[in-house]
């Protein structure tokens, strides 16, 4: 008996109908189109004007910019010129219905924790000697966990000469949902939540102010689609690797339009062999 897996495997001999299950990891890329909720502008619910108009805050902002560059007259000057979410490792763990060798019905679940970093510029005044104007380029932080929900359909396709490895598309719809977990802006030393934790009410030094729970995000839908192949490794098991697009809302207030968001997907998957077997 040979052991090569070309002649055990067959791809269509081995996809009988059933059940699959599996898991994901990937590289996940959201799109910039929505990434601008971060960036500290006066229009977005989370902005630096909640800082620096505070009168508090502004005081300690112009005894640290006296300590660390000996100017306390500030304004700011620029925002952050293109916020974009960096590339995130993404995890999962897919479903799957085989009706035939051909044709199967799929539903996966992703998870990212998403970062976005860019900076903002005050100016200071009077500019520092050598210099017609002097900046102080200040980091600005977003943190988003975002999960993906796709239902889809996979069409596979017969390879020639019983090779292991067999092509597939999925194309079906998805369901997303945010969660904003931080936003924050850096002055040398000092952090700020420029997110209002106070219910609307000033910060006060030395006050018993309380701090509330915000949710902010939500859900948002779209479509899915992926190409890829899968290779056969025994005929309990195989392995998929594809590429992913979701192109759909993300329910960020102010930023809800569509955005193309993609990643390259690694998939370990069980056959129905293995998860229909019966013990005797």
């Amino acid at each position: 008996m040979t052991t090569s897996v070309v002649a055990q495997y067959e791809p269509d001999t081995v996809f009988t109908p059933g059940w699959n299950l599996g898991i994901n990891t990937g590289y996940y890329k959201a799109s910039s189109n929505h990434a601008g909720y971060y960036d500290g502008r006066p229009q977005n619910e989370n902005n630096i004007n909640y800082v620096l108009s505070n009168p508090y805050w502004h005081q300690d902002i112009k005894e640290e910019l006296m300590d660390e560059i000996s100017r306390d007259s500030f304004w700011l000057e620029e925002y952050p010129a293109q916020m974009k979410y960096n590339a995130a490792m993404m995890f999962g763990f897919v479903a799957r219905y085989n009706y035939s060798a051909d044709f199967s019905l799929n539903f996966q679940f992703n998870f990212a924790k998403l970062h976005l970093n860019d900076f903002f510029n005050l100016e200071v005044w009077p500019a520092i000697p050598g210099n017609v104007q002097s900046f102080v380029s200040c980091p600005i932080i977003g943190v988003e966990s975002r999960s993906n929900i796709d239902f889809s359909m996979m069409f596979s396709f017969a390879s020639e000469k019983k090779s292991p490895v067999k092509p597939f598309f999925e194309i079906g719809v998805n369901l997303n949902s945010v969660n904003v977990k931080t936003a924050q802006i850096q002055i040398f030393d000092l952090t700020y939540n420029i997110r209002d934790v106070y219910g609307g009410l000033p910060y006060v030094p030395n006050m018993p102010l309380s701090e509330y729970p915000i949710k902010q995000g939500g859900v948002g839908y779209g479509l899915y689609s992926s190409v890829g192949a899968r290779y056969i490794m025994s005929k309990d098991f195989w392995i998929e690797l594809l590429g992913m697009i979701n192109y759909s809302t993300i329910n960020l207030e102010g930023y809800k339009g569509f955005g193309l968001h993609w990643a390259p997907v690694l998939r370990l998957v069980l056959s129905p062999a293995m998860l229909n077997a019966q013990v005797y």
